[in-house]
């Protein structure tokens, strides 16, 4: 079993995010990898990834809550309040991943200046840290 790539991640994240059965688990999850993706890793390994934990968690919620879903809204006062508040949201989520792109690419630039490699950048935060 090798090791994620950051490649892997991002097609496992896109995975997550594109699932359409209404049932999904951490042992359905590494499964697909292995036959969609080719990719073999592990419950254990994809949890301490952060990203797709996260998204394994809304992912869920979303399955758990169907009527939630576009086209199951009874009436246009109903679906324009939605749409507004999911405007809302989407500029929300924009402006926080600009905010994340723009302090990674100082970090980035910084960890480059003073010789920091990746594989540091790279080490998990020991417990309780």
């Amino acid at each position: 079993m090798a090791r994620l790539t950051t490649q892997d991640e991002l097609r496992i994240e896109e995975l997550i995010q594109g699932w359409r059965n209404p049932k999904l688990s951490w042992e359905i999850l590494v499964s697909a990898c292995n036959y969609e993706l080719g990719i073999k890793t592990t419950r254990q390994a994809l949890n301490t990834r952060e990203r797709i934990k996260a998204l394994m968690k809304l992912r869920k919620t979303e399955l758990k809550a169907p009527s939630k879903a576009p086209g199951y809204v009874k009436d246009l006062q109903t679906a324009n309040e939605r749409i507004e508040a999911l405007t809302k949201r989407v500029g929300e989520i924009e402006y926080a991943n600009y905010q994340l792109i723009d302090m990674f690419i100082r970090w980035q630039y910084n960890a480059s200046l003073y010789g920091v490699s990746e594989e540091k950048l790279n080490q998990p935060v020991p417990p309780g840290g």
